[in-house]
């Protein structure tokens, strides 16, 4: 009675803390809708590490490493190794591209690669699929809350996913954020230090004469490597690959201050990831010593809770539902932002930021609701949730491959893989049990792939890009995009965040940047660093393209980048900062101007080490000394 009342009482207390705090965070951070999605680029690696953990540590995770480090010992690790290896991937390969290719969402950048019909196409998946995965985590955490709290299943997975719902209306990606670091630091420090630092004063290390033979062998325990279902290391690996693409880490990518911090933020994630692992497996070793003939595995943790203090059982089902909420928050801000960005901005062409940071708050409570109706509704289980979420998701892997590396794919086969996938899905995951017997993930990468690769190769099209005539003059956006790479802003990211308001105006998003850099390019006025990799993102002026964009350059600007590679925007920006650092935010606010595209002035500025960029929250720019004494010469 005393355990179950200590557990209400800081459930209670800890939600209605985070929905304040959501609040109070929404009401001093967001105040349009790129804030909303995006955070105005503001996020630095600490934000972006504990942001990407908190989508590990989940409610449906973390009872997990505990029960599969209880099943397989040592080997459980590869349950969050395989999340880790699939960051370590994306951290090689993707997350520098999805903060360099300037778009807010993945489908900003598939549309550019497949088209309008790719582009709706791969909404429907990262729709699905953040749909799937959220109801996965509020089956979890309600079933865990429920046993906790004494109330049923339903109740608890509304509560969950209410309270989720309510502080992401509030605030958006900024709420999600600052609660985020909140709740990973919680979960962190009770879960993964407290918790084991108690098992080791009272029990010891686990001792390998009581655990089953091989328990403590590095690095598999007893789990098997090759397995075609989970549990297996394989599986693992390839399960994550499907789960580190999806669109919630775009978001957290596409939020970053820079390419930097985007590498920064990764590296630390992949390090929270494995260490994590490790802790967790040892665990459900302890576990499984001292209550070695469980019914279920997977009531390994809630039964060691039953043998440890009540006011740490209690922190720790605290911790379980922050876990559940610092998950939930980015999949439901990353599947608003799709209906935000590809609805009501790409088809509706709604501009007012007031209208669509309405839709963004409406549409995170209809879409966030349905979440929880599904999630109480879905009777076949919290795993076969997970399965049908991550296989939806899978083929953003190969259209990343296909689109970032082998560009064989076109808007029909991206079209086709889709339906092959979601066909493939409902076949194995829903209309049959061969899920049972062969991981769903094990057939919809290769079918994915091999349609798009034979659908494309059958349906060829023929490329639209036509070069600007001779004698003719690029077009408006053609001349914006010269004269931007002329000031410095040489990448794509760069390049649509200076354009931010022009872009707004105009109804732009990123493909349509992309689509007129490929012009300039087959017109001879630009040049790519490489075709392939993150470098086909970055572009210089040709000779040709020198001389046109001087034409659009005021004189005053042409001598100032010709003799300090500034223009009179950088200067006066660098005036502003005279009396000492000033918020990005509160300039925006001043200037009636985008943040993001003061933040990029302040990165151009930061790379000729005039300015430093600083702060772990909004971002704050000071001058250099090299910066004040070119603001003193130009007095």
């Amino acid at each position: 009675m005393a355990g179950s009342s200590w557990m209400i009482g800081v459930t209670i207390v800890y939600i209605l803390a985070m929905v304040i705090l959501s609040w109070w965070v929404g009401k001093k951070t967001t105040s349009n809708e790129t804030e909303f999605m995006i955070g105005g680029r503001e996020f630095t690696p600490l934000m972006t590490a504990f942001g990407n953990g908190s989508i590990l540590i989940s409610g449906g995770y973390l009872p997990g490493i505990v029960m599969y480090g209880y099943m397989f010992g040592v080997g459980g690790m590869w349950f969050y190794l395989g999340w880790g290896t699939g960051a370590l991937v994306a951290l090689l390969l993707w997350a520098g591209f999805w903060r360099t290719s300037g778009a807010m969402t993945p489908t900003e950048w598939f549309e550019y690669r497949y088209g309008r019909g790719g582009r709706l196409a791969i909404t429907i998946v990262i729709l699905l699929a953040s749909l799937a995965i959220l109801g996965w985590q509020y089956v979890g955490s309600g079933g865990i809350l429920a046993g906790a709290l004494g109330i049923s299943t339903p109740v608890a997975i509304a509560i969950v996913g209410i309270v989720v719902t309510l502080y992401v209306a509030l605030g958006g990606i900024w709420a999600a954020t600052v609660t985020d670091l909140i709740q990973f630091s919680w979960v962190v420090i009770v879960v993964f230090i407290a918790l084991p630092l108690y098992l080791l004063v009272t029990y010891g290390m686990p001792d390998a004469a009581q655990l089953p033979a091989n328990f403590t062998s590095w690095p598999f325990g007893t789990l098997p490597v090759v397995k075609f279902i989970v549990p297996s290391v394989l599986t693992f690996l390839l399960m994550h690959q499907s789960l580190l693409n999806q669109s919630p880490y775009w978001a957290r990518s596409a939020g970053t201050r820079s390419l930097k911090v985007v590498q920064k933020g990764w590296i630390w994630t992949v390090i929270i990831a494995y260490s994590t692992g490790i802790v967790g497996a040892y665990i459900g070793m302890w576990t499984r010593q001292l209550i070695p003939n469980l019914e279920s595995a997977n009531l390994a943790l809630g039964s060691l809770l039953n043998m440890v203090p009540v006011p740490l059982a209690a922190l720790v089902m605290a911790g379980i539902m922050a876990a559940t909420m610092s998950t939930s928050d980015i999949y439901l801000v990353s599947g608003v932002n799709q209906l935000v960005r590809d609805i009501a901005q790409y088809f509706l062409k709604i501009k007012d930021s007031g209208k669509l940071l309405s839709i963004a708050k409406w549409g995170t409570v209809i879409y966030g609701l349905l979440a929880v109706i599904f999630a109480i509704v879905w009777t076949r289980g919290l795993s076969l949730l997970f399965a049908f979420g991550t296989g939806i998701g899978a083929p953003l892997f190969i259209f990343y491959l296909d689109s970032w590396w082998m560009k064989i794919g076109n808007g029909k086969g991206a079209v086709a893989s889709v339906l092959a996938a979601l066909g493939t899905v409902l076949y194995w995951e829903i209309l049959t049990d061969n899920y049972t017997r062969v991981h769903t993930l094990w057939l919809v990468f290769p079918i994915t792939f091999i349609t798009l690769v034979v659908v494309s190769l059958l349906t060829k099209e023929k490329d639209t890009v036509k070069a600007i005539p001779e004698g003719s003059s690029p077009s408006q956006l053609g001349i914006e995009l010269l004269v931007a790479i002329k000031k410095g802003y040489n990448n794509t990211a760069a390049m649509t965040n200076i354009l931010a308001s022009y872009s707004q105006d105009k109804d732009l998003q990123a493909a349509h940047i992309h689509h007129e850099l490929d012009v300039l390019e087959k017109s001879g006025l630009v040049t790519r660093e490489k075709y392939r990799g993150i470098k086909q993102l970055f572009f210089k002026l040709t000779d040709k393209g020198e001389k046109e964009a001087l034409k659009h350059i005021a004189e005053k600007d042409a001598q100032l980048l010709a003799k300090d590679n500034i223009d009179s925007r950088m200067l006066e920006f660098m005036h502003n900062l005279k009396s000492g650092p000033v918020g990005l935010n509160q300039m925006a606010v001043k200037q009636r101007t985008p943040i993001i595209e003061l933040g990029a002035v302040a990165e151009r500025l930061n790379e000729l080490e005039l300015v430093d960029i600083i702060g772990q929250g909004r971002v704050y720019v000071r001058l250099t000394e090299k910066g004040k004494r070119l603001v003193e010469a130009s007095a």
